[in-house]
């Protein structure tokens, strides 16, 4: 294994999605992230997304089943959904599947969960897309008391457990932590009341910044706050676009320098854990920028 300075912890997003997907793209890059002391590898979640959203997530590895294989093939580093759309799924199956990772990985799971965005995606799967964001409230509690006991007992709007038996609980005492994706202030309030982090993805540093300070003087002290962050190491620079839901967003890139003052940028606004996914490539190519990432970027990220 290389050996590389201390920095900010680093994650990789697992490419199990797009052009280039591949089983060597999920197996290989998650090898590799542990090898080259990334601290974390996460997963994505789209089920059967609409025509009109083909690209990037219509073809696409099922989330859950990968951070169990990815989890199989690695022995200490973080696991991570980034996010889970918990309101499209049955909140009691997901929190079994990922207390059984839990609990198979030794305690290694962080669970990013959101409300979703596609509406097409919502309907396909007979979820109810209006009422999504009480879905995911009450989803959090409910599976934070299948987490904390083995005969829990649950009643609210949506689900209702009783009568019923939760055994292993996961590796981590009450459950794994719980990031709530999303950009909105809504998202952040909602990780505020209910959550250990908030996980937001490719928003601009400045907006970022403006978000975390709202937050000052309510987070807990152990609150998370974190970024998934697209790199293009080596391209003209960073880019902005306009998300589906009308949010600016933010693809960082440029030298290596150029980077890493761009990843500082996030961490001098309080972020402490940075998610970087490296683009559409094929494995060897991802698993490549990676290990650039490491050696030219990552001692220059710094807080100060």
């Amino acid at each position: 294994m290389d050996s590389f300075v201390a920095r900010p912890f680093l994650g990789i997003a697992i490419p199990h999605f797009g052009r280039n997907l591949s089983p060597d793209s999920v197996y290989s890059v998650a090898k590799a992230a542990e090898e080259l002391g990334y601290d974390s590898i996460w997963t994505t979640d789209h089920v059967v997304i609409d025509p009109s959203n083909y690209y990037p997530y219509g073809r696409i590895y099922e989330s859950i089943a990968v951070l169990a294989a990815i989890g199989s093939v690695t022995e200490g580093i973080r696991i991570g959904t980034s996010i889970i759309v918990i309101p499209m799924r049955n909140a009691v199956l997901t929190a079994k599947q990922l207390a059984t990772i839990d609990s198979l990985t030794g305690g290694r799971l962080i669970v990013g969960l959101g409300v979703g965005w596609n509406w097409q995606e919502f309907r396909n799967l007979g979820a109810d897309f209006r009422r999504r964001g009480r879905i995911e409230e009450e989803s959090i509690k409910l599976m934070k008391t299948l987490w904390s006991g083995e005969r829990p007992v649950f009643a609210g709007e949506f689900y209702r457990v009783e009568d019923a038996v939760f055994e292993p609980l996961p590796a981590q005492q009450g459950g794994p932590p719980i990031w709530l994706g999303g950009n909105s202030r809504v998202a952040l309030e909602r990780a505020l009341r209910l959550a250990d982090g908030w996980h937001v993805t490719g928003m601009h540093p400045s907006d970022f910044a403006d978000m975390v300070k709202r937050a000052a003087g309510r987070a807990k002290p152990e609150f998370v706050f974190s970024a998934r962050l697209t790199v293009e190491l080596g391209g003209k620079g960073p880019k902005e676009y306009t998300s589906p839901l009308g949010e600016r967003r933010f693809i960082l890139g440029g030298s290596a320098g150029q980077v890493a003052d761009q990843l500082s940028a996030y961490i001098r606004s309080g972020a402490s854990h940075l998610v970087l996914y490296l683009g559409d490539l094929p494995a060897k190519t991802y698993i490549d920028t990676m290990r650039r990432l490491m050696r030219e970027v990552a001692p220059s990220i710094s807080g100060s």
